[in-house]
């Protein structure tokens, strides 16, 4: 597909606390919501402008995603904000590329495909070809964690490393207690390991991230780990997710993620990546540290989380709906403006 002036058309694959975000925006926007669609419950039968909380209806009712129509979709892009993981997205993908529609991906993995699952991603980018589309994974790693590396390191003609060290607040993105206890925040260290935390494939996927910025920078990555630990405080914390309003301390906060990415050209890429709950005085933040000449540093600072998220897919879209046919991740399409 070729971008034009004329409004994308959409559907919305997922009508959890993002896609009713991103249903919100377009509406705001005039961009036309061709379908929806969710996994069976409450929502499927509803007008879409309903369940997003625009008090309005907007004529899309939400359809089951198992038994809906996806035969007659006059859409340009489908957002998807299903699942983090490739495989649990598969259905989707299938049914919105089959439909001839661009992908636009909230799930972690699909920033790149080809390091998280070589096999899916082989699958997505064929189906991708054949259908003559786009696939790309978007969101809040966009700007704050993608692009804001790869600008630091824009002017440097000799670097030696890059290292991102970040916090991010996990209620700033949740609506739920639920949403949060992904990473069994406020039960036990016991917890955390029994349920396999440390082995979570979506949380793994905090790996890519240096590793993208020295794939853009044109180096050739060797190797990509990460290590996963959980974060205990001896204080109580504040939330508004329990009626105490507090954890008690010696809980599971958070979690903390160390990632290294090694290149065949001796440049290493690093992060402690954190995503915990906040004690008084934390901003969300990412910081980037370059190394070599000139040295370079910067700091983005995201105060307002759920909707930078929504903010950094909507805005992607068109960049999307006009690139080549395939996975394109978004390093190569330049920074959002």
């Amino acid at each position: 597909m070729t971008g034009s002036d004329a409004a994308p058309r959409i559907v919305i694959y997922g009508v959890g606390q993002y896609g009713c975000l991103i249903a919100r925006l377009a509406a705001e926007k005039g961009w036309p919501i061709v379908a929806a669609f969710n996994r069976a419950g409450p929502k499927v039968g509803q007008d879409l402008g309903r369940v997003a909380g625009l008090g309005r209806d907007l004529g899309v009712f939400v359809q089951d995603s198992e038994s809906g129509d996806y035969g007659a979709l006059d859409a340009d892009l489908g957002v998807v904000t299903h699942r983090d993981l490739l495989s649990a997205n598969m259905d989707a993908y299938r049914r919105l590329m089959g439909a001839g529609l661009n992908i636009a991906c909230h799930g972690v993995q699909s920033y790149l495909p080809r390091s998280n699952d070589p096999e899916l991603a082989a699958e997505i980018e064929a189906l991708a070809q054949v259908n003559g589309v786009t696939f790309t994974g978007c969101g809040i790693w966009d700007m704050s964690r993608i692009w804001s590396g790869i600008l630091t390191a824009g002017p440097c003609t000799d670097i030696s490393s890059i290292h991102i060290s970040s916090l991010t607040d996990p209620q700033g993105q949740a609506n739920s207690l639920a949403q949060i206890k992904q990473y069994c925040i406020s039960d036990t260290v016991e917890t955390f390991y029994a349920k396999g935390i440390d082995r979570n494939k979506a949380a793994l996927s905090k790996k890519t991230i240096p590793e993208m910025v020295l794939r853009a920078l044109g180096y050739t990555i060797l190797e990509s780990t990460a290590t996963i630990e959980p974060v205990v405080y001896d204080v109580r914390v504040q939330t508004h997710f329990v009626p105490e309003g507090y954890f008690e301390p010696g809980l599971v906060m958070g979690v903390r993620f160390h990632c290294r990415t090694t290149t065949k050209e001796g440049v290493v890429g690093t992060g402690l990546v954190e995503q915990r709950m906040f004690l008084p005085g934390d901003v969300e933040h990412m910081y980037w540290e370059v190394e070599g000449r000139p040295r370079n540093r910067m700091r983005v600072e995201r105060l307002d989380s759920a909707h930078a998220t929504a903010g950094n897919l909507f805005n992607r879209i068109p960049d999307i709906i006009a690139a080549r046919p395939g996975i394109v991740p978004v390093y190569e399409m330049g920074p959002l403006r």
